[in-house]
């Protein structure tokens, strides 16, 4: 049995696409303040109350997903299809739609689904500096 899979949503065919999501986007966000107090991973957030955006990956407490196109990066809203496993062992391709909303919020929307609005936790860390910063040492 031979399945045909779209290679790109219509929605971002022939655009110029990237592999990361955009540095807005980039950290811990939680639905609530108080969601954020005491959350030491992702996994173990409330299902729907924490989204963790880093580069590519995208992880939340249902799913990680890798992102396989992405429009350029903008000044306040992305487009992203992924690629997501889901902590129960399913695979799903999807598209999510990520807006800036001020200096501390997003809003998240799977597919069609409404957008979510998320606040601002925290940073993500890099473990490892790249190769530029490491070379100045």
């Amino acid at each position: 049995m031979q399945v045909a899979v779209q290679r790109a949503s219509p929605i971002l065919e022939g655009r110029i696409l990237d592999l990361t999501f955009a540095g807005f986007a980039q950290g811990v966000w939680t639905r609530e303040k108080s969601d954020c107090d005491g959350l030491t991973t992702v996994d173990r957030g409330r299902p729907g109350a924490v989204i963790a955006i880093f580069r590519s990956l995208m992880e939340t407490p249902e799913e990680i997903c890798q992102v396989y196109g992405a429009e350029k990066a903008g000044t306040d809203s992305q487009r992203a299809a992924m690629n997501c496993r889901q902590w129960s062992g399913a695979e799903t391709l999807g598209l999510i739609t990520i807006s800036q909303r001020g200096s501390s919020e997003i809003s998240v929307q799977d597919g069609e689904r409404p957008p979510v609005h998320f606040r601002f936790c925290r940073a993500i860390i890099p473990l490892l500096q790249p190769l530029s910063q490491q070379a100045g040492r």
